[in-house]
């Protein structure tokens, strides 16, 4: 991956969620929702 295509990730990360994964404390709640959701099992994959 590229540095301008992360780059871009994350701006649009910050973008949909108002979170600013270079801040610490926003990025940690980021990965745990990012985790709290893959134990969930979200979002399912189609059949």
């Amino acid at each position: 991956m590229s540095v301008r295509t992360l780059s871009c990730r994350l701006d649009r990360i910050a973008f949909l969620t108002g979170y600013d994964p270079a801040d610490a404390l926003q990025r940690f709640t980021l990965e745990t929702a990012v985790m709290g959701a893959r134990l969930l099992g979200w979002p399912e994959k189609p059949l």
